[in-house]
């Protein structure tokens, strides 16, 4: 009984399978000139969306039949439009400012932190429930994550300081963490990633620590690196955490 019932559930979703096939297919060819005319993959994206198939069932398919049909390689287009965007950022980043952080998940407590200079915590606490890149029992993916927020850390301050680009170099233990691994979060925050592996364990000293900090509670310009001409550290002197036990809070 068991196997019939999955028979026959394997049996439907071939079916509607095939039905989308046949969908995405027919509307391909119908378009087709619509299409050709379009010279990037984010115009074939919102043609898609138009059409309803930008969904992750029916986007595959859809790029496929644009492949097989037209001749378009839709995965090719947004590697060109992200090499592009990301010499943008590189040239405007050259004269700007530079962010340093030291960043560190751990899965076996299912946390992340991201730290600035001597120490300073910016953001610390547990993996989201809807984190995309860390997976459970897997280290690699948990620093991959924690690099990825400080990425978007970086872009929060480039946001702050009201500039076209900066760079961030974000210091890790874990030599599987690349900057190219990085490269979506980099061209959506507007900063160029330098990854630098050492053995300082700040970051993941406070993977351990209890309690959470979000980012929005530190000040954003204290990540910015030492200014090598004045010897300034915006990341020294007092820190932002606020300790739940101290009696003086009201």
């Amino acid at each position: 009984m068991v196997q019939g019932r999955r028979s026959s559930t394997k049996s439907r979703s071939s079916s509607s399978s095939a039905q989308q096939w046949d969908e995405v297919g027919k509307a391909v060819k119908a378009g087709a000139d619509e299409l050709r005319a379009l010279t990037t993959h984010s115009q074939l994206y919102e043609w898609a969306k138009e059409h309803k198939f930008a969904t992750a069932s029916m986007f595959p398919k859809f790029k496929t039949e644009l492949n097989k049909r037209l001749d378009i390689d839709y995965d090719e287009l947004r590697s060109i439009a992200q090499r592009e965007r990301l010499a943008q950022i590189e040239a405007a980043a050259v004269d700007g400012p530079l962010v340093e952080l030291w960043a560190a998940g751990d899965d076996e407590v299912s946390s992340f932190a991201v730290c600035g200079s001597e120490g300073f915590v910016a953001w610390y606490g547990e993996f989201f429930a809807g984190d995309k890149i860390r997976k459970e029992g897997d280290q690699n993916s948990a620093d991959l994550s924690a690099a990825g927020k400080a990425v978007f850390l970086a872009g929060k301050v480039r946001e702050e300081l009201e500039v076209d680009a900066l760079t961030v170099r974000i210091h890790v233990l874990n030599h599987h963490v690349r900057s190219e691994d990085l490269m979506r979060a980099s061209l959506g925050a507007g900063v160029v990633v330098e990854i630098d592996v050492d053995d300082d364990t700040t970051a993941l000293d406070w993977c351990r620590e209890p309690g959470s900090k979000s980012w929005r509670e530190t000040k954003l310009e204290r990540l910015l690196a030492r200014d090598t001409d004045t010897g300034e550290d915006t990341g020294h002197g007092e820190t932002d955490t606020v300790d739940d036990n101290d009696e003086t809070i009201e």
